[in-house]
């Protein structure tokens, strides 16, 4: 078992704190809070992310130390880090007074970090972690292990319930597996689209804030993202994707008036209530990643 475990522990959840406070300063986003606008959301602004992500920080350390100290399977690994999870969950609501700001990315970002854990949990390194992308293939490979029948598991009594959740909602209805499918099957849109992209320009010249909108609009393009189904159904979907794919092949991030381009999708979501959340917990995982493969270096 590796030496430095609360060393590495801290690191990574240092890095995911630092990837999911990128994405909420990130401005501006369509439909999404950033840091001067709240998107499609009512109930929430930058401050009560920041909140939220600092109320995770312990939460995140907890998942990679689980990795870094498993003994047993994958499986009995990602039991275990299920049950940290409910008491994340809880004391993050505690903090945000009851709104939901990091559901989804606690459930994704608390995966990735057991299973990055667990990989490195034999290795003799230190806090001072530079991975290579064929390691951040086999954290996602041992993230498709730990979560293999995740989305039968959980969905198996679904008719059964009186109240459903709106992702089970999406599965009874539309067959959307959301967040649980895209996990079970290793984060593909990260490891297929956006993470290839991210490490295409992290080390060009395009500042932080193109870098990051571009890949956030790469995965927008092709995410389906439960959060648009909730809230704008499939036709929301298409949308979303058909205004992210025009925005990516005109090359708008590269022109001066980018910002103002973007601003103008934000109204249009706005008034069709859509939010791309899904997209934007990816993009953090995303994130994640490209610092621990030092690509913003």
């Amino acid at each position: 078992m590796n030496k430095n475990i609360d060393k590495i522990s801290f690191k990574f959840a240092e890095y995911a704190q630092r990837a999911i406070l990128y994405e909420a300063v990130l401005t501006p986003k369509p439909g999404l809070v950033d840091a001067v606008n709240t998107g499609s959301h009512h109930d929430m602004d930058i401050f009560t992310f920041i909140d939220s992500s600092s109320n995770l920080f312990k939460g995140f350390y907890l998942y990679a130390k689980a990795g870094l100290e498993c003994t047993g399977s994958e499986k009995e690994l990602f039991s275990a880090i299920r049950k940290i999870g409910i008491q994340v969950e809880k004391d993050m609501f505690k903090a945000t007074k009851n709104i939901n700001t990091h559901k989804g990315i606690n459930f994704s970002m608390g995966i990735v970090l057991a299973a990055a854990g667990y990989y490195l949990r034999d290795k003799d390194i230190d806090e001072n972690i530079i991975l290579a992308p064929s390691d951040t293939d086999e954290i996602l490979n041992t993230v498709r292990v730990m979560t293999e029948g995740l989305v039968k598991s959980d969905f198996e009594n679904i008719k059964k319930k009186e109240k459903l959740t709106h992702g089970e909602r999406l599965y009874v209805e539309k067959g959307f597996s959301g967040i649980r499918g895209e996990a079970e099957r290793g984060f593909p849109t990260v490891e297929k689209t956006s993470l290839p992209r991210l490490r295409e320009i992290g080390h060009s010249d395009m500042s932080m804030e193109q870098k990051l909108l571009d890949v956030l609009f790469h995965l927008m393009s092709i995410s389906d993202d439960s959060n648009i189904i909730n809230r704008g159904g499939l036709e929301g979907l298409e949308f979303v994707k058909s205004v992210s794919k025009e925005f990516l092949m005109t090359e708008l991030i590269f022109e001066d008036g980018f910002r103002e381009k973007i601003q103008e999708m934000n109204n249009l979501f706005v008034e069709k209530n859509i939010s791309p959340g899904g997209s934007a917990d990816l993009l953090s995982i995303t994130i994640f990643f490209g610092m621990l493969e030092s690509v913003f270096s």
